[in-house]
């Protein structure tokens, strides 16, 4: 290898003191609108000597949020300005070790190549290449480090206006430090992605970079941009909250499984048996909580099991991690797809069992995508965008899906708004309980189209709160059934609280698997309530109508 030249030692051209100085003063700031709120509020305070009024408890206490959030803003500027001076001061070190081998390099005498001493001065090049190479990126590190840090240090953004847990996490902004203006409120989707549409794009960025959770939460926004703010928001969340390392933490304090137990106390019956420990059942429940959002992780960066190549571009489309916790990621791009597949779940979904439900849209995409014509595209959504029932005796109410209906159909119309594709394939498959929240959708009043679907599959479902398929709006030739025997998926006794009857003298209430209730039925070989998307057979019968090809379903 050649000798080495000063010119590939990279040099840092920032003003490293001027970025301390810089610190310093936000620090100060940050200081200085602490001590502003809180003299504010004392001298508010300092009233109540001379105010006896009723009212004068609540009318004192109007000014400790104005205290509270100065008290906020300045742990996050304090935490920004400690990680931009840590920077500034590792930043020095780099650069004072490069301009170091820099010097080496100079003293390197130029020689020929028969030289004696060529070899020597080669291998103290090389040398100093190594020690560049790991200089850099150690940089490259440590600026990832920064950003991550100040990152979490940022609030999530303002609201939107609109009603929804649209800024997970979040609380209302320090006013008087002048933050972005909120979204407008819009009376639909198609309402939202047409003020989108009229913005420049420096307007666009400047509200994704400023409102993230008000743009990733917005129905109707472009799904690459409202993919762009739900990361922002996420990674914040994420570097906050580090589940990942708090699995890891939990994977390594497993409990023993299993205890053995003896199977009777009769002393004429031996034998023995092993019982789940309370332990590891409260183990594994925790387990769960943090798999789910390393599981919304691994999908949208493409990592893990997601890692296969022909596996197509993740788009985060939901992302709210307060209460249970909520998320929606596509496989594949839903507004250029010409087949699009909406996945909503049942009973107990939430956020920890995120990575159960997107395998199930990823072995579905999988299906569908090698039935699709050449040239078609196909996204597959899973969705939890709304509060599911907990526990089976929750499951018997109705009020989880009425609500459920309503943010269904605002993420369908959302999605029919944003399309660039032209008319498309979409199909809208409820699982369990989820195929209640569907049918809930369909009877929406006030809309000029019942549900914003081509088709609609019922997979396991307790009923659909209509008693026919014509009752759905896409018409009964395009509703599908996929019901396992009773034995095997005793889903259906829900028939008492969701199905229903088609007149006075009907009593037994129908259900979409039942020949009453007019919907095609899907052959299938489901083991139990959950084995739906496991097998060829199941698979390939939801995906033939996924991508528009219904006559190829094998019936029951």
């Amino acid at each position: 290898m050649a000798l080495i030249k000063t010119t590939e030692i990279p040099a840092f051209s920032g003003d490293l003191g001027t970025l301390q100085a810089a610190t310093q003063r936000l620090s100060q700031d940050g200081d200085a609108v602490y001590t502003s709120g809180n003299e504010l509020h004392l001298t508010f305070q300092g009233l109540g000597h001379d105010y006896a009024a009723p009212e004068a408890p609540e009318l004192l206490a109007a000014t400790t949020p104005v205290r509270e959030s100065g008290e906020t803003v300045r742990a996050s500027v304090t935490r920004v300005a400690l990680a931009v001076d840590n920077y500034a001061r590792d930043a020095q070190t780099i650069s004072a070790r490069l301009n170091a081998l820099r010097a080496r390099a100079a003293a390197i005498p130029t020689v020929a190549e028969d030289d004696p001493d060529h070899a020597r001065h080669e291998r103290e090049s090389d040398e100093i290449r190594g020690d560049v190479a790991a200089l850099v990126a150690e940089f490259a590190r440590m600026e990832e480090e920064t950003v991550r840090a100040v990152n979490s240090a940022l609030p999530y953004g303002p609201d939107h206006g609109m009603p929804g847990p649209w800024a997970p996490g979040y609380q209302p902004p320090w006013h008087f430090l002048s933050p972005p203006p909120p979204l407008p409120c819009f009376a639909s989707p198609e309402a939202a992605n047409s003020w989108w549409q009229g913005l420049s794009a420096q307007e666009r960025e400047r509200w994704i970079q400023s409102n993230p959770a008000g743009i990733g939460a917005l129905d109707g926004i472009p799904v690459v941009d409202r993919d762009r703010a739900n990361r922002i928001v996420f990674d914040r969340w994420w570097e906050r909250e580090r589940p990942d390392l708090a699995l890891r933490d939990h994977l390594a304090e497993q409990p023993e499984r299993y205890v053995r137990v003896q199977r009777s106390t009769r002393v004429y019956e031996d034998g023995y048996v092993d019982v789940e420990t309370q332990a590891w059942k409260q183990w594994n429940e925790e387990r769960k909580l943090l798999m789910g959002p390393v599981s919304v992780h691994d999908r949208i960066n493409r990592l893990g099991h997601y890692g296969s190549s022909n596996l197509p571009e993740p788009f985060l489309l939901h992302f709210d991690p307060s209460g249970r916790g909520q998320a929606a990621v596509a496989n594949g791009n839903p507004d250029t797809a010409d087949h699009t597949a909406i996945f909503v779940p049942g009973t107990g979904s939430d956020l920890s069992e995120f990575g159960n439900n997107v395998d199930r849209t990823v072995s579905l995409w999988r299906t569908s995508d090698t039935l699709a014509n050449p040239g078609e595209q196909v996204s597959t959504i899973t969705w939890i965008g709304y509060e599911a029932p907990e526990t089976l005796p929750e499951a018997r109410k109705g009020e989880y899906a009425e609500r459920g209906g309503v943010e269904l159909n605002a993420f369908l119309d959302g999605i029919a708004a944003s399309r660039t594709a032209g008319p498309g394939n979409t199909t809208v498959i409820g699982h369990s309980y989820g195929s209640t929240v569907v049918g809930e959708a369909t009877q929406a009043e006030g809309r000029d189209r019942q549900i914003s679907a081509d088709n609609i599959i019922a997979v396991g479902s307790p009923g659909m709160t209509v008693s026919n398929a014509e009752d759905l709006g896409v018409g009964a030739e395009n509703v599908w059934s996929m019901q396992a025997p009773l034995t095997s998926d005793q889903v259906t006794l829900g028939r008492v609280f969701h199905g229903r009857t088609d007149g006075f003298f009907d009593v037994w209430p129908n259900v979409p698997s039942d020949a009453d209730f007019g919907a095609n039925r899907m052959k299938n070989d489901a083991s139990d309530h959950s084995d739906y998307w496991s097998s060829r057979l199941n698979l390939r019968n939801q995906a033939f109508v996924v991508v528009g090809d219904p006559g190829m379903v094998t019936h029951d």
